[in-house]
């Protein structure tokens, strides 16, 4: 009933799904809306598209990082979404990408910058990109 002794599973999207079975199926979710409220698990439910949002993030900039085309880049505008992760920022950019066999594009997308490091209007850069999507971008 309260996992005492049981091994806690390593996986946050597992975790993240028990926890919105918990809170919205079976009898668990039939006592927690009656004696915490309906305000309460739409809190709660808020939370978990919070965290599953954030390790979608997480996933697609690993994957950009990887697997994405390195490009240098100039900083057009930088905007913070007021979105922070392991406490740096998150910022949507405005980037003049320029390829490696030269042709030039603009884009724009959000990514983590260091706290310490933000970049700023007329910087270069250099980033790597989806080329399917090249919104999604990460700053090497």
């Amino acid at each position: 009933m309260f996992n005492f002794g049981k091994k806690q599973d390593d996986d946050p999207k597992k975790a993240l799904e028990k926890a919105d079975n918990a809170l919205n199926k079976g009898l668990m979710g039939a006592l927690t809306k009656g004696f915490m409220g309906q305000d309460f698990v739409d809190k709660m439910n808020n939370a978990l598209t919070l965290g599953q949002a954030a390790m979608d993030g997480t996933q697609q900039a690993q994957w950009v990082a990887q697997n994405g085309i390195a490009a240098d880049a100039e900083v057009i505008g930088v905007q913070d979404t007021g979105a922070t992760i392991n406490n740096n920022p998150v910022v949507m950019m405005q980037l003049k990408v320029t390829t490696s066999v030269g042709t030039q594009f603009d884009t724009a997308g959000q990514t983590m910058v260091s706290r310490i490091a933000v970049p700023r209007a007329g910087d270069k850069i250099k980033i790597k990109y989806n080329p399917a999507d090249p919104t999604q971008i990460t700053v090497l």
